[in-house]
């Protein structure tokens, strides 16, 4: 009795070693799921594309066969993609491929892009003589040099800012974005680059999201102008101001009082200019702020009455 219970203990001993271990393996191919938002835009509009998958993924993004820059947050990974004004219509292809370095797994995955045909509307603008000078083509090259130069740097903070706020509460669009404008006559011509709100000099203007200062300078044409990096090669413009409470460096939050609006610069009268610029790229903040769940129209006056 004694021998056999021995045995059979022996057995179980014997046959609980000889049993594989069952573990929880990483998956050989991860989940790893890829969105385009919007998929249908007009030229000078942009929008982002998502790779939510396991941290860390090597994660390349191209469209139409140009690479796009892809920046890792506690989200995921995010591109961002902005069209020009001279956009062609048609469908661009979104490739996006990524390799678990763990793993090795590689994937590829393919988005569509639709640009719809559209042209912005010309728009008429008479400057008073006082204002003419500031047509001057060097001096438009100069700021835009300016511009070029503080909208080059790229930060990568922790986190995407999403959605943004309105610069100002209850605002008032008097001017939408991308007007082809001609001045005087054709002394000068150019798309309207922003959105105009209406203000009266003094009112308060508020950061639409949080970020860093990266100019805040008197110019000739801009006038007043505070711009604020939120990272990944998105930024803010806020133009005409008459005063700044923020300083180049500073960190803002949502919300935050960073400039008083006015009348400085090339205008017609007191209003803020507002931009929002995606790699260089100025698009059309309404359509920016449209790719926020739950976005209410702002509200628009006839742009005849307050342009810049």
């Amino acid at each position: 009795m004694l021998r056999s219970t021995f045995t059979a203990m022996l057995l179980v001993i014997m046959a609980a070693a000889a049993t594989p271990r069952i573990g929880f393996a990483r998956p050989i191919t991860p989940t790893v799921d890829v969105t385009v938002k919007p998929e249908t835009v007009r030229p000078a509009q942009g929008g982002f594309i998502a790779i939510n998958g396991p941290h860390p993924l090597e994660v390349t993004v191209e469209l139409a066969g140009e690479p796009l820059p892809v920046h890792s947050t506690d989200q995921g990974y995010l591109a961002y993609f902005a069209f020009p004004f001279d956009a062609e219509p048609g469908i661009r292809t979104v490739s996006v491929s990524t390799r678990d370095p763990v793993t090795g797994a590689q994937q590829t995955f393919e988005r569509a892009v639709t640009v719809t045909e559209y042209r912005y509307p010309l728009e008429q603008i008479a400057l008073p003589l006082s204002l003419v000078p500031l047509l001057d083509p060097a001096i438009n090259e100069r700021e835009a040099d300016f511009l070029d130069e503080v909208l080059s740097e790229v930060t990568t903070p922790a986190r995407a800012q999403w959605p943004f706020d309105l610069p100002v509460p209850a605002g008032i669009v008097t001017s939408r974005f991308g007007g082809d404008r001609i001045y005087n006559g054709g002394l000068w011509q150019q798309y309207h680059t922003g959105a105009d709100f209406r203000r009266s000099v003094g009112e308060p203007i508020y950061a639409v999201a949080s970020g860093r200062v990266a100019a805040a300078a008197a110019l000739e044409v801009y006038g007043g102008v505070l711009i604020i990096d939120h990272g990944f090669g998105v930024f803010t413009l806020y133009a005409h101001c008459s005063d700044f409470f923020v300083e180049v460096g500073d960190q803002v939050m949502p919300g935050q009082l960073v400039a008083a609006a006015g009348a400085s610069g090339r205008t017609n009268g007191p209003h803020l200019h507002f931009e929002v610029i995606v790699n260089g790229q100025p698009v059309d903040p309404l359509a920016w702020w449209a790719l926020a769940p739950g976005y209410v129209p702002v509200r628009e006056v006839d742009p005849t009455k307050d342009t810049n």
